[in-house]
């Protein structure tokens, strides 16, 4: 009984790091509990949903880049009442969140400024402003990333919010144009066609762009940059339990920099991955021959 226990327990610990590889982790860390922001990059049922949720391995607050720069925006405004109110600055205020009048204080000050309807927003919105890079939340952006000024606009917003670079991370979440169109007509909100393949061009040329920034790209982001393939199956194997539950038991995805690194020169880039790339999005760039 004790060996069946053994070799059951010894079998799910190998069961679960098989698992645990099949994530996309940010800076060699499965689930880092704070400090990282990562864009889910792709066209108009792409799949970002499903990569999201099967895939990274991160948990944060899915937000809307429109609240980041207001928040941004008026960071200077909010930190200027701040001062007037409490006699302190904002990133010193952050540490004196145990007093609960402080706390309370805060979330009006944060929720005034931002017109917020709830205390939940607002307190999202302090811990974002007053905590520490290391300990500030988690956060998900859901963009298509239609040009590459969107990442300096989003770059520029959290660091001023105190998120560092090597904290920045883009998965770009690739699908067949096709089934992209496909899976879109089973959406609760159909994007009209044209509009659709827009965005998977405009994603396309922004990581084509971003290809060619070599050590550029490093001032917008620092963190890890991946290509995960999306297209039903064919690019990811879902295994459902017979309790109902289901997991990713095989993905592709591809890691073209690592938290920290450089780029690596456009030749160096894996030729079959560059095909695969160019199958799959619209007509745009020859993603074969990628040149500075």
């Amino acid at each position: 009984m004790k060996s069946f226990k053994f070799f059951t327990e010894e079998f799910l610990a190998e069961e679960a790091q098989m698992l645990m590889e099949k994530l996309i982790t940010f800076g060699g860390k499965a689930y880092p509990k704070f400090g990282n922001v990562v864009i889910m990059a792709g066209g108009a049922g792409s799949g970002k949903g499903f990569v999201q949720d099967r895939l990274v391995g991160l948990e944060g607050k899915s937000f809307d880049p429109d609240e980041l720069k207001k928040l941004a925006g008026k960071s200077t405004l909010i930190n200027k009442r701040v001062q007037d109110e409490f006699g302190v600055d904002l990133k010193d205020l952050g540490t004196k969140l145990r007093v609960p009048e402080n706390v309370s204080k805060l979330h009006e000050i944060i929720g005034d400024a931002l017109n917020l309807p709830n205390r939940k927003e607002a307190a999202f919105f302090g811990s974002v402003m007053t905590a520490a890079a290391d300990r500030k939340p988690n956060i998900i952006f859901d963009t298509t990333l239609k040009d590459a000024g969107k990442l300096q606009k989003l770059s520029r917003q959290v660091t001023t919010l105190g998120y560092d670079k090597k904290n920045i991370h883009i998965v770009w979440v690739v699908n067949d144009i096709e089934i992209a169109k496909k899976q879109n007509l089973e959406r609760p909100r159909v994007v009209p066609t044209e509009i659709l393949i827009n965005t998977h061009r405009g994603a396309s040329n922004t990581m084509g762009d971003i290809l060619r920034m070599g050590e550029t790209l490093r001032k917008y982001m620092d963190g890890d940059l991946v290509f995960a393939f999306n297209k039903i199956g064919v690019d990811s194997e879902l295994v459902t339990s017979r309790k109902g539950g289901s997991y990713v038991k095989e993905a592709d995805y591809v890691y073209i920099k690592r938290a920290g690194k450089s780029l690596p020169p456009l030749d160096k880039l894996n030729k079959a991955m560059l095909s695969k790339v160019k199958s799959y999005v619209p007509k745009n760039i020859d993603w074969e021959n990628l040149e500075l």
